[in-house]
């Protein structure tokens, strides 16, 4: 009680009505802490204008794009990297462009290992910074630094952007929010910096969500679901579901699914599961919380009862929004649960983002694509014309020569040190926000399938899956991701180069030669150099596996381990271009 009493102290008038629904409720200590934060957090983003300053910087994005480089090299024309390259010799975005060459992960490898082992002031001006890895599925994981500065910039171009759209196209939903995420323990570099994933949500903003879940190094993945999912289940009221990927939402619904029996128990009784291996005092500190609700628990056995087509807007009936990436390697996930646990919910994909920055916001949650206008004072930015993409140095064109319905490579100079760096992200870009681009991500390069140059993307291979898919009587997609062979070396059953392709089907349990062969026909329908050399025999047909999802589970754990990143903040692998992610997929193969 003396903690409510407190804030109704601090508070005044605000505070005695919040103290009075504390005791009409029967709220503990804990609960009116965080309705009182989160209350804190709600009238924030009202007050705050970050879209104006967004359409301020895009009626001018070409000055804002000038200006920000200029900033940039001005601030690292003092470290090491600078130095070397002479930063304070370039007066302008032509001069920057002709005299720095575009790079990649390997250019900075080098320096990073430096900074990891303490040296400052080599790639970014000396003060704290994080390592941030990036996803590592396909190929080798990577670090960049991100300096404190970086994320503040980060958060108030994005995730405030972001919120502030949603509370416009949603009113109120963001007083009932529920995030779902795996919680991450940074690592330490040798220096002392941590090793840590890039969050778009400030520790400030967390206060909005309904639940946080108490962080131990040995929590695993499935409990700190469970018992997001059991807080989340408690509450009728939820306006709108989080997560990082459209998987994670999946995996949450597959969950309640197999486990609904034990989360009804559990809300009626008051105490979590007692088979779950969760560590004492995380267990007690979620137990406080945990009030029983047997009525609350009678009304889901009956939805559950029902099965679970459209389960989420019958369990919570006033959900508005359900915020996931679900564009790219996300399309098949987010049209799964569109198409079944959460029909009639719109799926809103709020930000395109990268462990090396902010690329762009989405300002339309209602329409079904995604589609972001470009920050212009998040990074300096230049594109690279699709047809020159292999080249190993092209050219590049500025924003504002950028030509609608056109598809690019993303290349990015940021305060991070990183300059001209290439991404590897191929946008289209479908028109224009006053002057900034407005973008479509399609695929990332290093997804692309190539046995013998014949370059086929990852959105193209999904869309050509989709249709094998519906010529296989009764089947549904569920998951799937491909290998050159060339990747599993001797595993790969034959000699001649070849696609390697493991999808999870719904509605099938085996498919004959005949079905299996519809993918490869309709491979070489849509992309004629496939089919030279399918007929020339320099391609060999592809070999199509069915695995259980638990395939896929497994294969995101593996990429989690490798990076460093905790698994919620890992795109599907869709190509795999490490052996030990393809052999751990070929173990699992069913048929």
């Amino acid at each position: 009680m003396l903690p409510a009493l407190l804030l109704a102290l601090i508070l005044g008038a605000g505070g005695i009505l919040y103290l009075v629904v504390f005791i009409w409720k029967g709220w503990k200590a804990e609960n009116l802490v965080a309705e009182f934060r989160r209350w804190r957090c709600l009238r924030t983003v009202s007050k705050q204008k970050h879209r104006q300053v967004l359409e301020r910087d895009t009626m001018d994005a070409q000055g804002a794009q000038e200006m920000l480089l200029l900033q940039i090299l001005q601030e690292l024309r003092g470290t090491e990297y600078g130095k070397e390259r002479r930063f304070n010799h370039i007066t302008d975005a032509s001069s920057f462009r002709s005299r720095h060459p575009l790079t990649g992960n390997h250019h900075y490898k080098d320096y990073i290992q430096r900074m990891a082992q303490g040296e400052e002031n080599v790639l970014v001006p000396s003060g704290p910074f994080t390592l941030v890895p990036t996803a590592g599925t396909s190929g080798s994981p990577a670090l960049v630094p991100v300096r404190a500065g970086s994320v503040t910039a980060y958060q108030q171009q994005g995730a405030a952007v972001c919120l502030e759209v949603l509370q416009n196209s949603f009113p109120g939903a963001l007083e009932k929010a529920m995030k779902f995420s795996i919680p991450s323990n940074p690592d330490k570099a040798e220096a002392g910096n941590e090793f840590r994933p890039c969050s778009s949500t400030s520790s400030f903003m967390n206060d909005l969500y309904c639940f946080s879940l108490p962080s131990h190094p040995t929590m695993s993945h499935h409990n700190a679901m469970y018992t997001q999912l059991l807080f989340a289940l408690k509450n009728p009221a939820l306006r709108v579901l989080e997560s990082s990927f459209s998987w994670v939402l999946r995996e949450v619904f597959c969950l309640m699914e197999a486990r609904w029996e034990s989360l009804v128990t559990d809300i009626a009784l008051g105490y979590l599961d007692t088979g779950l291996e969760i560590p004492r005092e995380v267990r007690e500190q979620i137990e406080r919380r945990l009030e029983p609700d047997a009525s609350r628990a009678d009304e889901l056995r009956g939805h559950f009862e029902k099965g679970f087509e459209g389960i989420a807007k019958r369990i919570w009936p006033s959900l508005q929004v359900i915020m996931a990436v679900g564009s790219g390697s996300s399309e098949l996930d987010s049209q799964i649960l569109k198409d079944t646990v959460c029909r009639g919910v719109p799926l809103h994909s709020p930000m395109y983002c990268a462990a090396e920055g902010l690329i762009g916001v989405n300002l339309w949650p209602e329409r079904s694509t995604p589609l972001y206008v470009l920050c212009p004072r998040s990074a300096f930015f230049e594109f690279i014309p699709t047809a020159a993409c292999n080249e190993d140095q092209p050219g590049t064109v500025c924003l504002q020569d950028v030509r609608a319905g056109e598809a690019y490579e993303l290349v990015l100079t940021n305060r991070d040190g990183l300059c001209r760096y290439r991404i590897g992200d191929v946008v289209r870009a479908t028109g224009f926000h006053n002057q900034s681009p407005i973008l479509e991500f399609l695929y990332r390069r290093s997804q692309t399938l190539s046995v013998r140059g014949e370059s086929v993307s990852e959105d193209q291979f999904y869309h050509t899956l989709l249709h094998a898919v519906r010529s296989w009587p009764g089947a549904a997609l569920q998951n799937y991701c491909c290998s050159e062979s060339g990747i599993l070396g001797p595993f790969s059953g034959g000699s001649v180069p070849h696609y390697e392709v493991f999808v999870a089907l719904k509605g099938v349990r085996d498919l004959t030669e005949e079905q299996r062969y519809k993918l490869d026909q309709a491979l070489q329908d849509r992309f004629p150099i496939y089919k030279s050399y399918r007929l020339r025999g320099s391609i060999g047909p592809l070999h199509l596996h069915l695995v259980g999802n638990q395939a896929f589970v497994t294969l995101l754990a593996l990429a989690s381990s490798r990076s460093g990143s905790p698994p919620d903040k890992i795109p599907p692998p869709r190509t795999l271009r490490v052996r030990a992610l393809a052999e751990s997929i070929r173990k699992q193969v069913l048929s």
